[in-house]
């Protein structure tokens, strides 16, 4: 039978081919860790605002109910997630949630003074509770879309 094609390869041209072929391999694994990397990232990333999720819920349901008359040890507990959601959420909604936790914080503070609210601070409590009720529903709105652009829809809403 008769070749076409008469190749004959030398040593150094095999080990070349060889190579070649490694450096291929190489590069779709390198690729493929990329994007698992990336997968791993974006899990992490969805555990901590999942967290400062949970939270800000569990914040809003109190100031929901209790409204004027916030307990402080309920607010309190929002403290550490405000300040991990300086690590999870861009600058301008990490500041939003320090000044949605801001006005709870006050509006518990005014609420449990031992002298009572007095009418100065009765308009203190006012102004901090418009600043709540403006800031609950931007967060979670704001939250819920970073959530969807990764691909993640809650299975429940705050409306």
């Amino acid at each position: 039978m008769n070749c076409i094609f008469n190749i004959s390869l030398s040593t150094s041209d095999i080990i070349a081919i060889l190579a070649f072929l490694v450096a291929g391999l190489s590069a779709l694994y390198a690729r493929w860790s990329s994007i698992e990397a990336k997968k791993a990232n974006q899990i992490s990333l969805l555990s901590g605002r999942k967290e400062i999720y949970i939270a800000f819920f569990n914040l809003k349901m109190h100031m929901q109910q209790y409204y004027d008359s916030a307990q402080l040890v309920e607010v309190s507990k929002f403290y550490y997630s405000v300040i991990n959601s300086q690590i999870y959420f861009p600058a301008d909604l990490a500041k939003e949630v320090e000044e949605y936790y801001d006005a709870c914080f006050w509006i518990a503070e005014i609420h449990n003074r031992k002298e009572g609210v007095t009418p100065q601070s009765r308009e203190d409590q006012e102004r901090y509770l418009e600043i709540e009720k403006k800031l609950s529903s931007t967060i979670n709105s704001k939250i819920l879309k970073i959530f969807q652009n990764m691909n993640i829809e809650p299975k429940f809403k705050i409306s």
